[in-house]
Formats: C-alpha cells, sequence, structure tokens
C-alpha cells in the first residue's frame, strides 16, 4: 500500500496523458533496484556475510550448513543454510559477539580471534566439522565490504543414519540473488541445540626432560615461557555419530591472555626428570543438529577453553602418551664448554605440540558424558590437544633446550612424537626430551 501511494503521489502533479508513462517507468526503475540492490528492504547491509562453498572432488555439492561462533562461555549457534547448488549464505549479527570477547578480556585478560565453527552435511554421504578463525576488523557491514569466502571439503564418511536430501526452502526466492538478501530476515528451518557441557581443569606438561643417571655428570634444562597477549592456536576433537572416527581440527581457535608466566626445570643424576606445566582448562560440548524439526546429526567435542600463564611452574603434570623417540643426536658429548645439544623457540620439527587430552576424556567417561558407542571410534585411545605457538606472524610460546654431557661418555637424545590414530593419522611432535647412555 505504501508503495502504491507513493507511485500516485510521483505522478499526481503531471498531466493525465503523462501519467501512464510515468507509473510504468517508475515501476521499471523499483524493480530494477530490487534486482540489482535486494538489500534495500532488509537489514543486510548492517550484517557481516559469510558465504561457505562446499566441494567434494573440485566440484560443488547439496549440503546443510551450520554454523556456530565461538564465544568465551564457550559455543553458540548462530545460522543455518540449506546450499542447494553446494553455496551458502550466512548473515552474521556480530556486535553482540565483539562486545562478549571485550568484556572477557576486560574481566579476566582472555581475548581471542573470531572464531566460526561450520558444520556440513552432504547429500552424497558426507559431513565435517572445520574451524575458520577471521580478524575482528574483517567483521563489518555488508555495505562495507564485509564478506567472507570459506570453502570446507568434508572428510567424513557418514555410515549410517537417514540419508540428507538438500530442496529449496519454500521460503525461497525464485531470484538467486533476491535469496540470499532475505535469508538475513527469514525464519531458519534448521537449528543446532546444545544439549550438554562440562568443564573441568588439570595442570598438564607442557614439555618434559630426562637425564639418564648413569651419564654421570652433565645436565639437561628445559626453559618455557609465554608471552603475555600473544595468541596460540588450539585444536578441536570432535566426532559425529554418523561417522566412525574421532578427528583433530587444528588451530580452531586463536586465543591469548594478558598474563605472562615461564619457569625452568633441572635434570640431573640426583633428580632425572623435570616438567614445565600449565593448568588449562577443558571444555566439552553436545550439540544436536536438526532440520524442519527432524534430527540430523550430533556431535560431541572437546578442547582447551583457556589456559593460565601464571601457572606455568616446574613441576610435574598430566603426560600425553609418546609412542616413537626421534634420535636428535647420536655421539660423544662435549663437555662442558657447549652443549652436547641445544633447541630453542621451535627452530626444529614445526610450532605445533601436544598436549594431553585422554585425562579429560576419561573423567567424561566416567560421567557418563560419552556414548558407548563412541569409545569403539578410532582414535579415541589416543586424542590430544594440539597447540601451535606461533599465530599472527610471532610465537606466544619460547623455549629454550640444552643438554651438557661429559666428552668421554657417548650419549642419545632422542624427541617424542604422539600417535594418532583417527583422522588425520599421523604423529604429533611434543616437547618431551630425553638424554641417554649408549
Amino acid at each position: 500500500m505504501r508503495l502504491k501511494g507513493l507511485i500516485k503521489k510521483s505522478v499526481k502533479s503531471l498531466p493525465s496523458s503523462r501519467r501512464s508513462t510515468a507509473v510504468i517507468l517508475i515501476i521499471a526503475l523499483i524493480s530494477a533496484t530490487l534486482l540489482h540492490f535486494p538489500w534495500v528492504l532488509t537489514e543486510a547491509p548492517f550484517k557481516f556475510l559469510l558465504e561457505v562453498h562446499v566441494v567434494r572432488e573440485g566440484k560443488h555439492v547439496p549440503a546443510l550448513i551450520y554454523v556456530k561462533a565461538l564465544y568465551p562461555e564457550g559455543q553458540r549457534f548462530i545460522g543455518f543454510a540449506r546450499a542447494v547448488s553446494g553455496v551458502g549464505w550466512i548473515w552474521v549479527d556480530y556486535e553482540s559477539w565483539k562486545q562478549a570477547w571485550e568484556k572477557e578480556k576486560a574481566l579476566t585478560g582472555f581475548h581471542a580471534k573470531p572464531s566460526f565453527i561450520i558444520v556440513v552435511f552432504t547429500e552424497d554421504g558426507y559431513a565435517d566439522i572445520k574451524g575458520f578463525v577471521l580478524e575482528w576488523r574483517e567483521l563489518k557491514p555488508y555495505l562495507f565490504g564485509g564478506k567472507k569466502n570459506i570453502i570446507i571439503e568434508p572428510r567424513l564418511r557418514r555410515v549410517r543414519g537417514k540419508p540428507i536430501k538438500v530442496t529449496r526452502s519454500t521460503q525461497a526466492s525464485v531470484i538467486p540473488l533476491l535469496d540470499i538478501f532475505l535469508q538475513s530476515s527469514r525464519v531458519l528451518d534448521g537449528e543446532a541445540v546444545l544439549v550438554d557441557y562440562y568443564e573441568a581443569e588439570k595442570r598438564v606438561n607442557l614439555g618434559k626432560i630426562y637425564f639418564d643417571p648413569n651419564i654421570g655428570e652433565g645436565y639437561g634444562s628445559l626453559f618455557i615461557g609465554y608471552y603475555q597477549n600473544f595468541k596460540v592456536g588450539i585444536s578441536l576433537a570432535f566426532t559425529l555419530i554418523t561417522v566412525d572416527v574421532w578427528s583433530i581440527d587444528f588451530d580452531f581457535v586463536s586465543i591469548g591472555s594478558s598474563s605472562p608466566g615461564s619457569d625452568k626445570a633441572i635434570a640431573n643424576a640426583s633428580n632425572p626428570s623435570g616438567y614445565i606445566s600449565i593448568i588449562v582448562r577443558y571444555r566439552y560440548e553436545w550439540w544436536k543438529y536438526y532440520e524442519n524439526g527432524e534430527p540430523i546429526d550430533e556431535s560431541f567435542e572437546m578442547w582447551i577453553k583457556n589456559f593460565y600463564p601464571n601457572t606455568i611452574k616446574a613441576e610435574r603434570g598430566q603426560d600425553v602418551s609418546i609412542h616413537v623417540w626421534d634420535t636428535k643426536y647420536s655421539g660423544y658429548g662435549k663437555g662442558w664448554s657447549e652443549p652436547t645439544y641445544s633447541e630453542y623457540d621451535f627452530q626444529v620439527d614445526g610450532t605445533r605440540f601436544s598436549a594431553d587430552l585422554l585425562w579429560f576424556a576419561g573423567l567424561l567417561d566416567t560421567l557418563g558424558k560419552i556414548p558407548e558407542a563412541l569409545k569403539s571410534y578410532a582414535g579415541w585411545l589416543t586424542l590430544f590437544v594440539s597447540l601451535n605457538a606461533y599465530q599472527s606472524g610471532a610465537l606466544a610460546f619460547a623455549y629454550d633446550l640444552e643438554y651438557i654431557a661429559p666428552s668421554n661418555v657417548q650419549v642419545k637424545v632422542i624427541k617424542g612424537k604422539h600417535k594418532f590414530d583417527g583422522n588425520p593419522y599421523d604423529l604429533y611432535n611434543a616437547l618431551y626430551w630425553k638424554m641417554l647412555k649408549t
């Protein structure tokens, strides 16, 4: 009615002979505006647009897309898209999200980059969960360039559950371009629901050294420190009810603390083992995914939510399992004038290192929060957390390892790796070393 009144008012002053032509021109102008700038009818210009491409074997595939955002307390569901042609659009109202993290930093000193957790289920029977970390400056109104394209290639074959059929919503526009913008105000017909969560704290080892007492004189020393306000990439361990494997998504979050922390451990013949540990807070979440009220799948997720640098101490914590030891040095000691072996600041074996998750998984199992079937999935017995010290062009953690051994004693230095037999199956670095007499 408003549009009709506007047209009548616009042509009222024109001669009757020209009114019909004017009406036609005005209608044409409005139609062109809606076609090329459809967001004028929505609140889309003031939101951030996330465009998700779901691809398998180089081709777009139909998929259901669920998007969660990482808040200080945990994950929140923020959007759903039915990607009929393999592309889905989610409009993000980011202001409250940003404010939540600003408040968290002011209260506790913890701060994080914006992390999207995207869950996809494809029509051809695959699924995955993938985190994407952005910068806060990227989150701005669409009107001013606030858009991000993300590509996901699902890795996990669904071996049970109802097949996914992706069809266009009854609310969808027949004009694809208009449909993108109308999604900003449409009632969602898919949702993710948080069913349960749990948190616990534990002291875990960041690094560990061992000095064989049979060497006699000499020692090993390990320093580890955290640079305040620098961020650490933390992995997500997860599985879905419809698959048969536990998976690791690396660097799904990038989080830092305003507190510094460091300590140094010494190992020698009288005290063979040295440790550098930290208290961390683990979090578990159980989610259910629905389409039109019907259950699609369930996810079980675990990660380190927070770490406390001011708790870094030279005391024993929970070990991550070591399955393989790589030889880093073999030969005679070099005496007291120089280290027999040394490493510092992730110059060897990359910037990722492993920490324990099995303690938390076992606690959840004891509390009855892990379904029995999930414990038979590949990877359950080797779950771990990957910490990435290198984020945004800088190291958040530093370490300095040094071994001293007599020049008349043959020794070898070995470094530990954790083997994860889930997805991706591989060996992962740990800051664990031993010097042994040979």
